[in-house]
């Protein structure tokens, strides 16, 4: 007999699957574009999994046995994200901005010494702060999953390699801070502070995610049932069931847009 939560969870991994294949299709047809001129400009295609209603038609053999399925907790990832990306953008500040104070010129003119602004101003350094807690979070979305290991705890290579990025992208190459460093800094500056600053950022992790638990367990019924037609047909109407379920997945967000 097959379980029918697995049957349920092969149709939809089995549909994903099939998007993801079609999108790689897509992919492989670039050269072709490139190769044509005519085609060169022209959009590449993409699968998008719309709507879809789907009905089963299944008997239950045995409903008697509960199992513990373990699952993500979604409430928990959310606020998990935006503790972490708020007590992020505070470390970022806390380390990049000394060590690269520290590797630019003295006596930079005070209208051109943003750094100075964030260290001074405390307006210009909440809305610094705020600024980088929001990419942070962004990134953190973007494959919002992944940071959750099968354990509960949380993925610190992800969160490393998410802060790094901010770093480089959201302070370094920030306008106000990168106009700095190309008139008063050298050019291997920014590399000197990203390798300066990865030790520490590493080391202040397992304090900011320590208490976080990304896992919950339930208790599930799990049933056996018929779906053999067969089989079915052997059975009254009474005792044969439908499961409808309709599917949107463009509409399923794991975060509210006024994050």
């Amino acid at each position: 007999m097959a379980q029918l939560s697995t049957i349920v969870s092969s149709i939809l991994r089995d549909m994903v699957y099939a998007q993801h294949q079609a999108n790689m299709y897509a992919i492989s047809l670039e050269d072709i574009y490139r190769k044509n001129g005519r085609l060169e400009d022209f959009a590449m295609p993409a699968i998008a999994l719309g709507e879809m209603q789907l009905s089963l038609r299944y008997g239950i053999a045995d409903s008697s046995v509960e199992i513990e399925q373990y699952e993500i907790n979604y409430p928990a990832l959310r606020e998990m994200a935006k503790t972490f990306s708020r007590a992020g953008a505070t470390l970022l500040l806390d380390t990049v901005i000394p060590s690269l104070k520290q590797s630019l010129a003295h006596n930079i003119p005070a209208e051109d010494n943003y750094i100075s602004s964030i260290e001074n101003d405390p307006l210009v350094k909440r809305d610094m702060s705020a600024y980088l807690s929001h990419k942070i979070l962004k990134r953190l979305q973007v494959d919002a999953t992944a940071i959750a290991k099968e354990d509960g705890t949380v993925n610190q290579d992800i969160l490393k390699k998410i802060l790094m990025t901010s770093a480089e992208e959201d302070i370094l190459y920030h306008d106000d801070i990168s106009d700095m460093i190309l008139r008063y800094g050298s050019q291997n500056i920014k590399a000197s502070v990203l390798n300066a600053v990865a030790p520490l950022i590493e080391q202040a992790l397992p304090a900011i995610v320590k208490d976080a638990n990304l896992m919950r367990k339930r208790l599930m019924p799990s049933m056996d049932v018929i779906v053999n037609t067969d089989e079915l047909s052997k059975l009254p109407d009474e005792a044969i069931h439908t499961l409808t379920f309709k599917i949107s997945p463009q509409s399923l967000k794991l975060y509210s847009t006024d994050e």
